[in-house]
């Protein structure tokens, strides 16, 4: 074995070493920044009031007239053509 491999490979580890601790660094870093946000999110959520209910769609009823409505245009449009 040379002495220059084993050379390589202490300087090759120290660098993995090196780039292993900024990456935790960062992790670490991005933990606390995911968990501010999710405070900052909350809060903000409590500061607004509660959204206004949807409006309901038109009911049975609404229905009901349409239909009689359309099948009065039809029948009186059939009973004009013939």
């Amino acid at each position: 074995m040379y002495k220059d491999d084993d050379a390589a490979r202490v300087e090759r580890a120290r660098s993995l070493i090196d780039e292993i601790a900024a990456l935790e660094h960062q992790k670490v870093a991005q933990a606390s920044t995911d968990q501010r946000l999710e405070a900052a999110r909350h809060e903000l959520s409590a500061l607004q009031p509660p959204a206004p209910a949807a409006p309901n769609g038109p009911g049975a009823l609404t229905h009901a007239l349409v239909f009689v409505a359309a099948a009065g245009a039809s029948y009186l449009g059939y009973t004009l053509l013939i």
